[in-house]
């Protein structure tokens, strides 16, 4: 059975989201991978994936991982997928870094 994950209540404001994400060095998904985040720039995280055979630098907007926090009941990555496109893992990864899900 796939784990499940659930929101920390209350929830936290946008701006408590974003001071907390910009202290960000690196991270961890929840199925191990690892990432080291480059730097921020306009809301924009952009990261490297740590155990990849390439260099990409990937990028996700923090302000749609607040939006999917707030909206999403079921936290599969999958459903990250509306608001950030190829980065579901790294989304649901941060905001669990985060203590935001548990």
């Amino acid at each position: 059975m796939a784990k499940t994950f659930q929101k920390i209540t209350p929830l936290i404001p946008l701006s408590e989201f974003l001071e907390k994400a910009r202290k960000v060095k690196s991270f961890t998904s929840s199925n191990g991978r690892r990432y080291e985040v480059q730097r921020i720039e306009n809301d924009e995280m952009f990261f490297l994936r740590l155990d990849a055979k390439s260099e990409e630098e990937w990028s996700m907007n923090l302000k749609e991982v607040y939006r999917a926090y707030k909206e999403l009941e079921d936290f599969a990555t999958v459903n990250f997928k509306p608001f950030v496109p190829i980065t579901h893992s790294p989304a649901r990864g941060l905001l669990l870094h985060l203590g935001m899900l548990f």
